[in-house]
């Protein structure tokens, strides 16, 4: 029998690397879903799903920027309206302080056990500290209640900022405004929680605590009823994740200027409003005994204005590397502090002046935290089913250097009063800029080397 026609003969069987695609890693931890499962599930709900951890984002701030205002005028009760800026600062770095530590596991667990189970928790776990915190009549008791709201936080933002950055994996553009969003809610929260924090505390008392702990149950609701079930994903060794953050790259290179840049805004809002409230001082035209509620305007207003700022910054975000933003927003920070030492040495007379000066700082500013933001966010691409672990680190920055501001900034005023906090903040300015300076050089460096030569 003939031999058919070479045309007709059957293809030789092709390399034995081409005939399947490359199995996936073998999970090395417990988990069912892959990262294509994450991501596809989220980008199906983008929107539904990106508005509810938005909502359930600024209602948790709006809780615990009320709480931690709440708290500072409680103390200053306590007190006699004396109190001690050392106090202050330890009893509002509590919440930090656990926020920071349990971030980190929490999230871990939120990859593998399942994210919408922590997003949900989170906010109910707050809540109960909140409501610690009501019944609490000693610094030390509200302290220890801090803790277990900043336990709160610390199961919620990172697990939500993981989900954000899984749901615009594949969409650049829809990255930058989903982080100029989220740093939009979390404004937006500081600022309903400088509005009714004041407010309530004046009109309620202690019982503001409870009004405070029943909008972290209703951000609680919002996450169950509109995020999406995503199975527990397939999670790298810890080993891996930890080489991830703290080998060489670009996150080791991030996370200290960050720290930085918290600390500028921890030592501010752990601080601040104490110290407009509290008695007048000779010398010191800050610290000039305003009514609550005009600290709460004031505190609003800056808000505003960062919002302001976020929205006109956003379209050059994706256009530019964040890095570089970074880098340009920053110098916004020596205005508001030039500003507020002027205040403070000639006097609130000349605030007319002074105003429109201090909010050209903080629209400058804004550009800073959606970059940030956006940048930790491309820096989780390499691990994309240990995204909530790499995301907690947003948490531990924020945490660690509101830790650093509120109490290094507390023994800065109790030395000097508010000319103490005022020099802090222009030394912490000088150490994060030089950083984010390396960092915007590092990573103009790598994308030069990742651009093929013509």
């Amino acid at each position: 029998m003939r031999e058919p026609p070479t045309e007709a003969r059957a293809a030789p069987p092709p390399p034995p690397d081409t005939l399947l695609p490359p199995p996936p890693a073998a999970p090395t931890e417990p988990g069912s879903g892959a990262p294509d499962d994450d991501a596809a599930e989220l980008e199906l709900h983008r929107p539904v799903t990106l508005g509810a951890l938005l909502a359930g984002t600024a209602l948790l701030r709006v809780a615990a920027v009320g709480a931690s205002v709440s708290v500072q005028f409680y103390l200053s009760d306590l007190a006699g309206s004396r109190p001690s800026g050392v106090t202050i600062g330890l009893v509002v770095a509590a919440q930090s302080l656990s926020e920071m530590t349990f971030a980190p596991f929490l999230a871990r667990y939120a990859d593998r056990l399942g994210r919408r189970l922590f997003i949900v928790a989170g906010p109910m776990i707050a809540a109960a500290g909140v409501l610690l915190v009501s019944l609490a009549h000693s610094a030390a008791h509200v302290a220890l209640a801090r803790l277990v709201e900043g336990i709160g936080a610390a199961a919620f933002v990172p697990v939500a900022l993981g989900t954000i950055a899984a749901a615009t994996s594949h969409d650049r553009a829809g990255r930058a405004r989903a982080s100029g969003a989220f740093d939009g809610a979390t404004l937006a929260g500081y600022a309903g929680g400088f509005a009714i924090g004041p407010f309530a505390y004046h009109s309620l008392g202690r019982i503001a605590f409870v009004l405070l702990a029943g909008l972290y149950i209703v951000a609680a609701f919002i996450c169950l009823w509109l995020v999406p079930k995503v199975p527990p994903l397939r999670v790298s060794p810890l080993r891996t994740v930890l080489h991830a953050v703290f080998g060489p790259g670009p996150m080791r290179s991030f996370l200290p200027a960050w720290i930085g840049c918290f600390a500028l805004i921890g030592a501010f809002t752990a601080h601040m409003p104490a110290l407009l409230r509290h008695a007048p001082v000779a010398g010191q035209h800050l610290e000039h005994h305003l009514d609550e509620r005009l600290i709460g305007v004031l505190l609003v207003s800056g808000i505003v204005l960062f919002l302001v700022g976020i929205a006109l910054w956003t379209p050059r975000l994706t256009r530019t590397r964040p890095a570089a933003i970074m880098q340009r927003a920053l110098p916004g920070a020596v205005v508001i502090i030039a500003t507020l030492f002027v205040l403070n040495q000639v006097g609130l007379g000349i605030a007319p002046l002074a105003l429109p000066v201090l909010a050209l700082g903080i629209i400058w500013l804004a550009g800073f935290g959606p970059a940030a933001v956006t940048y930790l966010a491309d820096c989780s691409e390499s691990l994309v089913a240990d995204r909530s672990a790499l995301m907690s680190f947003y948490t531990v920055t924020l945490a660690a250097g509101g830790a650093v501001g509120a109490i290094v900034g507390g023994v800065f005023i109790r030395a000097l009063g508010a000319d103490g906090l005022l020099v802090f903040l222009a030394l912490i300015f000088l150490v994060t800029f030089s950083l984010v300076t390396r960092l915007a050089r590092a990573d103009s460096a790598r994308a030069s080397l990742s651009v093929p030569a013509a």
